[in-house]
């Protein structure tokens, strides 16, 4: 049967490049938010509905993740129960995220414990980074029992990964329901994909702001099975829908997503409420829209530059703030870089750039050589290539730049 049929697998360039847009999305949010004031800053007001909205970036990479590893792992894993399938799954998992997530650990409470003790003295720094605390940073547990996220340890950005390690334990169960619907028809599986962002939505609509108890996890539920339905929906409407007329369509539908978010969230600056969250509804359709076509903004998203650009955004996620945070230090320290001088805004000017060639420099040398080190040496998916460290490597196809990570914001 059509429906039934296993799914094209491999990279999805112009979802990986709008990894790196989700993520400089996040960047942008957090310059603007904590940065030292700067006269400069002045000349991004025209922009401030979509850098206050940077938060939605954890929203738009759910739902990739939901996509990447339904895209993925549906076939592998959906047929019956296995535990050793599922350890095979975990363990490529893990090794996607958690040497690059050790190493920004280290580094930055090294640096955290040295600026401390430079500040206030031994005794504090140990109180605040304790023993309990480092071990849940570790195991990526820190967000389990919290219903608010911030300050969860000294990487802020980890709560997010924590949150997806959640996702992950829980994705080869609801595999097994998503591979029984997989032969629903396409329209069905987009109405499902909408339902499921539906609560948070109306949370924000309701509330009149994204950031309540438990938010988090309605976040990660909601927009992960949202990204999972719309892989189904994308399958079914490849097996029924002549290839030409879907791209044609898709391009549009891509076009006008993009065009619908932009208005969402110009409105909710205008009326004055935190009603941003309700462009969420349109991430489904454009991550759909964009894994069917290579035209309209997938022809700009799936470039060289910005597909380099997605693979390196988990480590540009995980490192930026850690950067910004050195360079505002160095302002703080440096009388001459105080202020809005000349040096002061040549250094706030590359320290918003700085993340980008320190996140490349994680990505080649710590990254991709742990990734491909852990695979070597564990059980590997059922199905998947075998990867090799050699210049023409074979990647598993999770990996190969379609793959989201859980590159999502810390939001104010």
């Amino acid at each position: 049967m059509a429906g039934t049929s296993r799914p094209p697998r491999g990279e999805i360039r112009g979802l990986t490049g709008l990894r790196l847009v989700a993520a400089l999305w996040v960047v942008a949010h957090h310059y603007w938010l904590f940065a030292p004031a700067q006269p400069w800053l002045r000349h991004l007001e025209p922009v401030r509905p979509l850098l206050e909205s940077g938060w939605l970036g954890v929203d738009l990479f759910f739902v990739l993740s939901g996509f990447v590893l339904a895209h993925n792992y549906v076939t592998v894993l959906g047929s019956r129960p296995g535990v050793r399938a599922a350890v095979e799954f975990y363990w490529a998992r893990l090794s996607r995220i958690w040497p690059i997530w050790m190493v920004v650990l280290g580094v930055v409470t090294a640096g955290l414990v040295v600026k401390q003790l430079g500040a206030v003295g031994a005794a504090e720094s140990v109180s605040r980074i304790d023993a309990p605390t480092m071990l849940r940073q570790v195991l990526l547990v820190q967000v389990w029992d919290r219903p608010d996220y911030s300050a969860t340890g000294p990487v802020g950005p980890g709560w997010s990964l924590s949150a997806e390690w959640l996702a992950y334990l829980f994705f080869p169960v609801v595999v097994l329901v998503l591979y029984r619907l997989r032969g629903c028809r396409a329209t069905v599986l987009g109405a499902l994909a909408l339902a499921a962002v539906t609560p948070f939505v109306y949370g924000c609509l309701a509330l009149g702001s994204h950031d309540w108890r438990w938010s988090w996890l309605v976040r990660l539920a909601g927009c992960f099975l949202a990204g999972a339905l719309v892989s189904l929906c994308v399958h079914r409407i490849r097996a029924t829908v002549p290839a030409g007329a879907a791209e044609r369509v898709a391009a549009w539908a891509a076009g006008v997503a993009v065009a619908t978010m932009v208005l969402v969230l110009w409105w909710a600056d205008a009326v004055e409420e935190d009603h941003g969250g309700a462009a969420v509804l349109v991430f489904p359709l454009l991550v759909g829209a964009l894994a069917l076509t290579d035209g309209g903004p997938a022809r700009l998203l799936s470039t060289p530059v910005v597909v380099l650009g997605g693979r390196i955004s988990f480590a540009l996620y995980l490192v930026h703030m850690a950067v910004f945070e050195v360079v505002w230090t160095v302002a703080d320290v440096v009388a001459s870089l105080g202020g809005g001088s000349a040096p002061a805004t040549l250094l706030h000017v590359v320290g918003l750039a700085l993340p980008l060639p320190v996140a490349w420099t994680l990505w080649r040398f710590v990254e991709e050589p742990a990734r491909l080190r852990m695979r070597r040496i564990g059980p590997r998916p059922a199905g998947v290539a075998e990867p090799r460290a050699s210049g023409g490597e074979s990647r598993p196809p999770e990996e190969a730049g379609a793959t989201v990570s859980a590159l999502v914001g810390q939001t104010a």
